[in-house]
């Protein structure tokens, strides 16, 4: 199997020209005739954006490693977390509720949107880097995230997964050097619209060329707001708060914003051994033993139906779940998976696969009670 997403924006070949022109021209319509009418709608205030709050713009772009490391060392924690989402809006994003409910020091390596490749990165590069010595490492993932090591690493992503880059990455580069192609009709059919020339891939335009026109777009549609204020404004409107309940949230599929999703769930069936071993996982195992880390994987519920269970997780993926066990506590690590935890209700979700503010008080403590055995 291929260990990721067969994704479209690898490739250099230049787009059918005639073809490119106009889907340009329609995408970039879209995209001046948004932002003009967005900011009558949000409203955005016109007094200048402190400086404080543009260092947190960036702040969610890039992590500043040796700072990090530093508060790491600091806080010498017993329990170190590093994840998305899934992690955040269960135990939240710092670890102060989790100290005093349970009497230990914890310390939380979060970023919304982050997969594999940047945990891996922010393990080896962060927590094996500081020297400190944790009684657990553990991570928060979902489905079948951790062994899609193309998920969520172009675009946008690769500028904070950038960030966490040491001076010499032979095995991120090793793993993310080539994509990889998916075969069959189905392959033949995503080459066709978004391989070398497809309908809809735009090699030469993919990422300056975009934000030249969001920048334009913003220019004439902000009717003189600064593009900082404006962007902090959109972000406060469109907050988890804010989204549909019913909304997959973060969720793991095409469109993600890289151009890369996981694998499907059909292909997984017969070729887990491959899975993990073209993932990230091997080399999160060999730095945690090179260190003397521990490592936890944490797989979470999805969203639930009204009984209570995951009635949408298909056969393979079950199977996938139950080898993903096998092959991490063969390598030394611990794995969990709440998947299947009746305790655990529909209502305490908020959008998506978040869990609700209001009912993070009692994950926290249902997670802590759940999971005793694993946290020496």
């Amino acid at each position: 199997m291929s260990p990721s997403p067969h994704a479209s924006g690898m490739a250099a070949a230049a787009p059918r020209e005639n073809r490119g022109v106009g889907r340009l021209l329609i995408w970039a319509a879209l995209c001046f005739a948004v932002p003009a009418v967005l900011p009558r709608v949000v409203k955005p205030k016109k007094e200048p954006v402190a400086a404080s709050a543009q260092r947190s713009t960036v702040a969610m772009e890039v992590r500043d490693v040796p700072r990090t490391i530093a508060e790491l060392q600091a806080a010498n924690p017993d329990y170190i977390a590093i994840g998305n989402s899934m992690l955040y809006t269960r135990l939240g994003k710092t670890p102060e509720k989790m100290n005093a409910l349970t009497g230990k020091k914890f310390f939380f390596i979060v970023r919304n949107g982050s997969s594999s490749a940047a945990w891996y990165l922010s393990l080896k590069n962060i927590v094996a880097a500081s020297g400190v010595k944790p009684k657990l490492v553990f991570f928060f993932i979902r489905d079948n995230d951790i062994t899609s090591p193309f998920f969520r690493t172009a675009g946008d992503y690769a500028v904070y997964l950038n960030s966490l880059r040491g001076p010499e990455e032979p095995v991120l580069d090793a793993i993310l050097g080539k994509a990889p192609q998916r075969q069959g009709p189905a392959g033949s059919l995503g080459r066709l619209l978004n391989g070398p020339g497809g309908l809809y891939h735009f090699p030469d335009w993919d990422e300056k060329l975009p934000r030249q026109v969001i920048d334009l777009a913003m220019d004439i549609g902000a009717v003189g707001t600064p593009k900082t204020a404006l962007r902090s404004t959109l972000s406060s409107r469109f907050a988890l708060e804010h989204l549909r309940p019913d909304l997959g949230a973060d969720t793991p599929a095409p469109g993600s914003g890289d151009g890369y999703a996981p694998d499907g769930y059909s292909d997984l069936i017969g070729n887990y051994q491959e899975a993990e071993e073209r993932s990230f996982l091997p080399a999160m195992m060999e730095t945690a033993k090179e260190h003397g880390l521990k490592l936890l994987f944490f797989r979470i519920k999805r969203r639930p139906d009204n009984k209570g269970v995951v009635s949408d997780e298909s056969p393979a993926l079950r199977e996938y779940a139950r080898h993903l066990q096998k092959w991490i506590e063969e390598h030394g690590g611990l794995f969990f998976d709440e998947t299947y935890d009746a305790s655990i209700p529909a209502s305490i979700y908020q959008d998506g696969d978040h869990v609700g503010e209001k009912h993070m008080d009692w994950y926290r403590a249902s997670f802590w009670k759940r999971t005793a055995g694993l946290f020496p």
